[in-house]
């Protein structure tokens, strides 16, 4: 009965030892199995994030070179206008000096002109007859204008002036006689701007003319002749007139005139 008893007591132990051995092993299958399960899903989420890295990764690659591109862009152009920037400021600067090379010039040029424009003024009186009523339709005028306009008219007086020398003139037209209001219409021979004769029309004047300082004077008849210290005659200048409306007619004329030398003198 001993032996029985000690057989099932040892019997119940071993089944006891073997129970619990069997309950370990089967716990550490499960912890090994919730650790695999574990390890599994980290390396489920692991490959997750990889591949949403990967995706975000490519995306910000992109953006990144989009955006070094954009960088490199804009610093062109920033180049570029700072390139243009300094080209506008040399152009204004440019543009600066020749504006004040302008208003330089325009000022010397004012000053000429009103020089020029006293000038003509001064010898106006000078001219023969014909020649001071072409100025008259310009000169009036000529002080109020802008630079530009007052040099094209000035041109245009000393051009007047140039044709005029430059040739025998006739002309018919009044003449002022001295000492007195009247006048009688003459015929009128100009040769340049210094020298010239008239016969009135009833030929019971005539006369010679000449620019000297102040004006342009004319001598009558006798007078004539003193100023001349030589005769003159209304048939001589009648022949000048004659020839000048007849070229075919043309022959030598000779008409004295006098020439005033610095000193004053008739040479």
């Amino acid at each position: 009965m001993i032996g029985k008893f000690v057989k099932a007591t040892f019997s119940g132990t071993f089944f006891t030892t073997i129970t619990l051995l069997a309950s370990s092993t089967l716990a550490s299958e499960n912890e090994n199995i919730l650790l695999v399960e574990k390890w599994l899903d980290l390396e489920k989420q692991n490959s997750v994030l990889q591949s949403a890295w990967s995706e975000r990764r490519e995306r910000l690659e992109q953006q990144l070179s989009l955006l070094q591109r954009e960088q490199k862009a804009i610093e062109q152009l920033i180049a570029r206008n700072n390139n243009n920037k300094n080209e506008v400021s040399e152009q204004r600067e440019k543009l600066i000096s020749q504006q004040n090379e302008f208003e330089q010039f325009d000022t010397k040029l004012s000053k000429e002109m009103d020089t020029l424009g006293s000038y003509v003024h001064a010898i106006k009186a000078r001219l023969p007859n014909p020649l001071q009523q072409q100025w008259l339709t310009t000169l009036p005028s000529i002080d109020n204008k802008p630079n530009s306009q007052k040099l094209e008219s000035l041109l245009k007086l000393f051009k007047q002036a140039h044709d005029f020398n430059e040739r025998v003139v006739y002309h018919t037209g009044l003449i002022e006689l001295v000492d007195s209001s009247e006048t009688v219409l003459a015929e009128q021979v100009y040769l340049g701007l210094s020298q010239g004769w008239y016969v009135s029309s009833d030929q019971e004047f005539y006369g010679y003319g000449r620019s000297d300082e102040a004006q342009w004077q004319w001598w009558h008849n006798q007078q004539a002749n003193q100023t001349l210290n030589l005769p003159l005659s209304n048939e001589q200048v009648l022949s000048v007139t004659s020839i000048l409306k007849q070229p075919t007619d043309a022959k030598y004329i000779q008409l004295p005139l006098a020439i005033i030398n610095q000193q004053g003198g008739k040479l």
